[in-house]
């Protein structure tokens, strides 16, 4: 079926940030900007880095630092050999993933026991557990049974600050979505925190997708909401449906 299909397809969205990247190698170029990823090849100028968004080409005379990842004792041999450091201190490692995820759908409550939170469903909806993979970020799948609107809810740990997650998470979308556009970005609270909610537009699988991802962090753990429809005309009372959804997302006492 065509939309199954579909479904699929876009929960691929939700390995928004890979773990990897907490250990990989950071860039600080002299221009002010980092860039995040694991370095490749060696060239006589220049890095060859694969990051989140694919391969990065980093000359060597545009690198002000590079510090390593926590136990990685490679050092680049070249001549023009920019200063490295010792990585920052890390929190205590991620706990194993679970090896099943444990839900509730009761009336218009969805309850996610594995990890804790809970959220309003909009009668019609139904959980699609299916698109669940333990081992994976994705920890809830929701939607309308047509799969014209899908809440996908992803969970994972990352040891930086929540801006660049958003900004991984963004470039995840775009890789994602034919002719993606940003349509908007605001401030807003998720469960008692605050959070970052990006709007935008774009094509996948021969749908017009309109589109809310709302990011949020509770110490390493980040986590994303990403609301879609490609309901027509039906688009704004959805929108609208969704950001009733992400409002009522509360966490459980452990």
């Amino acid at each position: 079926m065509k939309c199954t299909r579909t479904v699929a397809r876009l929960v691929l969205v939700s390995a928004l940030v890979a773990p990897s990247a907490a250990t990989a190698e950071e860039f600080y170029l002299k221009d002010g900007s980092k860039v995040v990823g694991k370095i490749v090849a060696y060239e006589k100028d220049s890095f060859r880095v694969e990051t989140s968004y694919g391969i990065a080409i980093i000359y060597k005379d545009r690198v002000a630092r590079i510090v390593f990842a926590e136990g990685d004792k490679r050092e680049d041999a070249s001549p023009a050999s920019p200063r490295t450091e010792p990585a920052p201190a890390r929190g205590a490692p991620p706990p194993p993933l679970p090896a099943t995820i444990e839900e509730q759908v009761s009336g218009t409550a969805y309850v996610n026991e594995t990890y804790r939170f809970q959220i309003f469903k909009p009668p019609t909806w139904r959980s699609y557990p299916q698109l669940v993979r333990p081992q994976t970020p994705l920890v809830a799948a929701l939607g309308t049974p047509d799969e014209t609107t899908l809440l996908l809810i992803g969970r994972e740990y990352y040891n930086g600050p929540l801006p660049d997650y958003v900004r991984l998470a963004e470039r995840s979308l775009q890789r994602l979505y034919e002719n993606y556009r940003r349509e908007g970005e605001s401030a807003t609270q998720i469960g008692g925190v605050p959070a970052v909610e990006r709007r935008f537009t774009g094509e996948a699988e021969g749908r017009y997708w309109t589109g809310t991802a709302t990011y949020f962090a509770r110490g390493q753990l980040h986590f994303t909401l990403l609301g879609l429809t490609s309901a027509g005309e039906q688009t704004p009372f959805q929108q609208a449906v969704l950001k009733k959804v992400f409002s009522s997302l509360e966490f459980l006492p452990e």
